[in-house]
């Protein structure tokens, strides 16, 4: 006998939907940002890699245990095993690969080139779900890209080659709603993160055995020197910001899972740029960071052809 799966269905857009998907979207982007920083101040001291680690063995343990408080195991009941678990590895690639640039570059900059994301995001539908883009969106989605090259400034004595991993990072992320929509609202929010976290976990374990056994040395170079380094272990206040940040992080997840499950991708899909002025103000706090011209207009850019191409969308939908 098929076992039944908990489902959690939400109408989209019903009355007030917009606005309470809105406020927990930027609720949630704050979130990520506050994180963020806790993450770029522990890289000076400990490998991305091991706070990463550390931080998602702590977001798994609290959804384990919400999941198991709340809804008992059959939570874990879904027809959407293989794409639950996927949306978890390119999770995993997206944020390896932000906070490695996060630890070199500051987070205007990294924050800027990740918000390429929604102009993937339309690059993507094309092969991936089959949909047509208009004249108006590839402009929107050239000219956006044309706004990264801007800011990382390729051939120039100040070129970081950390500043080409947000973009990785972007279109790794794109991929995840693209999975949402495959998934759709059969799953519960739960079930989504628990089962996301799980194989971010795995990624991040089998990351750290391939760095015990393989770790950089002398003639390490690049990217693998500054990631294979062995662990530190961390004092009790180190390990305590590294708790909190995993409560936010876990919190930054529930926030924006519901958000786009409450209200359409659409409607409040602009609220996503919300994290760079976030990104902006709290790494000038932080670090003192202040964002040069060329981010600056490349990032006012970027944010005008996502919004201009989530326009057209809307208007295409119409």
């Amino acid at each position: 006998m098929k076992e039944k799966t908990i489902k959690h269905k939400v109408k989209p857009d019903a009355s007030g939907s917009v606005l309470v998907g809105a406020l927990m979207l930027t609720a949630s982007l704050f979130s990520f940002a506050l994180q963020d920083v806790f993450v770029k101040a522990l890289s000076d001291r400990y490998t991305v890699v091991q706070i990463l680690t550390l931080r998602i063995a702590v977001v798994f343990v609290f959804f384990l245990g919400l999941c198991r408080l709340r809804y008992g195991w059959k939570i874990l009941r879904t027809e959407h095993v293989r794409l639950l678990l996927g949306r978890g590895v390119l999770a995993f690639l997206a944020f390896t690969a932000y906070y490695m640039a996060l630890s070199k570059i500051p987070m205007a900059e990294a924050s800027a080139v990740y918000m390429t994301a929604p102009l993937f995001v339309t690059l993507l539908s094309v092969p991936l779900l089959g949909e047509s883009v208009g004249v108006h969106r590839w402009f929107a989605v050239c000219v956006g890209f044309l706004a990264v090259l801007l800011i990382i400034n390729p051939g120039s004595a100040l070129f970081k080659i950390e500043i080409v991993l947000p973009l990785f990072s972007a279109l790794c992320y794109a991929m995840l709603p693209i999975l949402t929509r495959k998934v759709g609202l059969s799953a519960h929010v739960l079930t989504m993160t628990l089962y996301n976290a799980l194989s971010y976990l795995l990624c991040c374990i089998l990351l750290s055995v391939a760095i015990y056994w393989f770790p950089a040395n002398g003639d390490s170079s690049g990217l693998w020197q500054d990631l294979a380094q062995p662990w530190v272990l961390p004092g009790a206040f180190d390990s305590g910001v590294i708790v909190v940040s995993g409560v936010i992080f876990c919190l930054a997840i529930l926030c924006i899972t519901q958000a786009y499950r409450v209200a359409s991708v659409s409607a409040i899909a602009p609220f996503e740029y919300t994290y760079l002025l976030w990104s902006i103000v709290m790494g000038y706090i932080a670090f003192g960071d202040v964002p040069g011209v060329r981010t600056v207009l490349g990032a006012a850019i970027i944010v005008l052809c996502g919004i201009y191409v989530l326009y057209r969308e809307q208007r295409r939908a119409a």
